[in-house]
This record gives structure tokens, sequence and C-alpha cells, in this order.
């Protein structure tokens, strides 16, 4: 069973609904470095993460400064802690030790330029850079796209082929995001099998706002793929 993430919530309601709808992961981007429609105080998202329900992981989505993810870390208590910035290989490995040993695992993201196509960061050869991220210790890498404007929901997929060589090159599991959405999920699954997948604007409407028929059609849509992890 391919496992599932929505991402960017920001209410109360879309968290019920999301639970409610099965989903297996929700994420709060919490102090993001870079304005973003999502992004939430600490104080909104530990009043928020309160109200998931048991057996639904809860993901903080953070970046760049590491004295922030760590206190964000310990203040709001999350089953998983999503590296989304620009964090160099050496402050990758050390904020993986720090938040494991405060019994949380990491996802980092490995994200490509729409406009280029090209990594985030770390390598210009992206098995060279999936390898070199799982070399930090993370429990999972995420793929993702990003813009000149935005850092994430771009509403851009990447390169399929690229993301099944991936997969196939690094142990981890590999979470599949960027441009997903009930139209396109089950195709980009059966493309790349990958352990999970992560969606946020195509699951909205408008932005920042969760949409419930949007939200059923893209889990119908990945229950469909029949791909096992």
């Amino acid at each position: 069973m391919t496992r599932i993430k929505v991402c960017g919530l920001t209410n109360v309601e879309d968290i019920r609904f999301c639970s409610a709808a099965g989903v297996h992961a929700l994420g709060f981007v919490v102090e993001y470095p870079i304005p973003v429609p999502w992004n939430l105080d600490r104080q909104k998202a530990k009043d928020l993460m309160g109200r998931v329900p048991p057996f639904v992981s809860r993901v903080i989505v953070v970046g760049d400064d590491p004295r922030i993810v760590v206190e964000l870390t310990e203040f709001l208590e999350p089953h998983v802690v999503q590296l989304h910035g620009n964090e160099p290989l050496s402050v990758t490995k050390n904020l993986v030790d720090t938040v494991k040993a405060l019994g949380v695992q990491v996802v980092k993201a490995l994200r490509f330029s729409v406009e280029t196509g090209k990594c985030s960061s770390v390598s210009d050869n992206p098995l060279d850079a999936a390898r070199r991220i799982e070399d930090t210790g993370v429990d999972a890498l995420l793929l993702d796209s990003f813009s000149d404007a935005r850092p994430a929901g771009t509403g851009q997929s990447i390169d399929r082929t690229m993301a099944w060589n991936i997969r196939e090159t690094v142990r981890l599991p590999v979470i599949l995001a960027g441009g997903l959405n009930s139209a396109n999920v089950e195709q980009a699954v059966a493309a790349v099998n990958p352990y999970g997948v992560d969606v946020i604007s195509g699951v909205e409407n408008p932005v920042g706002k969760k949409d419930p028929d949007k939200v059923r059609a893209f889990m119908e849509a990945v229950s469909g793929s029949g791909l096992k992890p």
C-alpha cells in the first residue's frame, strides 16, 4: 500500500476530514524561512497538531536554521521532521543525529527546479545527491519540485524516470511529491512505485484550504494504483 501524506494543514476542519478520509500523515509547515501560504507559527501548529487523532502521523515541515528546527521538534513533538530547506550535508547529518536522539524520524527533501531541472543544493547529479543524503542517516528521501517563487507546492511534476532511478539507487523509502493530483497520481505511482506520495496544492481550492472532494479523489486514485512498496 502506498502511503499518503497531505501537507499544508492550517485548520481543524481540514484535519478532521483528511483523517476521516484515511490519510496516513498530516504535514504542518512551521516557521518556514520563506513565506508560503501554509506557514504556521509554533503555537498555532501546537494547537492544530493536538487535534490530530491517534494512528495518524504528525509531520512538521521546516528548513534551514538548525537551532529553530531542534526547538520546534522539542516543542511540537512530531512523529517526523521533514527537512525541506537548503541545509548543507554537514548540517543535515548533525540535525539527523540530534532529532533522532529525541525519538523523532527525519525525512529530507531533494528538490528539483521547475525552471532548470537541477537539484536544489547538494549535487548536480541526482543519483549522487540522493546517495549523499542517504549517508546522513535520514529515514526517508522525499523528491519534490521547487520554483523561483515557491520552495514547494509548485503544482509542477518532477521527471518520473529520474525519480524511478533514484528509488532504485537508494535503500531508503522514497516519497514522491511535486505536482500530484487525482488526475495524475495513479500514473505517477505506476511509474515510480514510491513508498509514499505527498500532496499539497493538488488537493486545495482555494490555496491554503483543502477540498474534501479533491482529497477523496486523490485517495481513491492512489488506492486504485494496485502497487505495493
